[in-house]
Order: C-alpha cells, then sequence, then structure tokens
C-alpha cells in the first residue's frame, strides 16, 4: 500500500516545505466541526451522545493516527518517545 505524502496530496495549497522537522504543530479547523453546535449535530447525526464523544469518537480516532505515526517510525527506523510531563526537562536539551 502506497502512502501518498502530505507534500504530493496538497501541492497545490502549499508554500513551501521545511526539510528538518524539530517540532511541528499544525493549526486548523474542520468545518463544521470547528464550533459547539457543528459538532454536536455531527455526534447526533452519528447517533453519539456528547458524553460518548472520548470514548466513542476521539479514542478510536487517536488510536488510529497512534498507529499510523508509529508504524512510519518503524518503517523508517526511527522510535517515538511519549513525553507525559513537557516539564521534567528541557525540550531543546532533549532534542
Amino acid at each position: 500500500m502506497a502512502t501518498e505524502l502530505l507534500t504530493e496530496r496538497y501541492a497545490t495549497d502549499l508554500h513551501g516545505v521545511l526539510n528538518c522537522y524539530d517540532r511541528i504543530i499544525l493549526a486548523g479547523h474542520v468545518h463544521p466541526w470547528c464550533y459547539d453546535k457543528g459538532m454536536t449535530g455531527y455526534l447526533y447525526q452519528h447517533d453519539l451522545l456528547i458524553f460518548d464523544y472520548a470514548q466513542k469518537f476521539a479514542a478510536p480516532l487517536r488510536d488510529t493516527i497512534r498507529a499510523n505515526a508509529e508504524a512510519i517510525a518503524q518503517d523508517n527506523g526511527l522510535t517515538i518517545e511519549f513525553v507525559r510531563k513537557s516539564q521534567a526537562f528541557r525540550k531543546e536539551d532533549r532534542i
């Protein structure tokens, strides 16, 4: 299964590409989830209660993203270190 790179998929929307990743922060929003009534409506359409958001909606999505990131790292001989306490050390020293 070939994975399409984000730089290929969104080539027409990109203005530049970083070649060395230190830390990446992605920012944006997904319509119509970017406001409370939009997300509530989405959950309602999919028969999910707002109280079930964390377990039934967010957790499977998080697990899928994590598994994909771990597979990509393993394919490239890298390890992912999960930092639970960001104040335990200086990130610049760790990098």
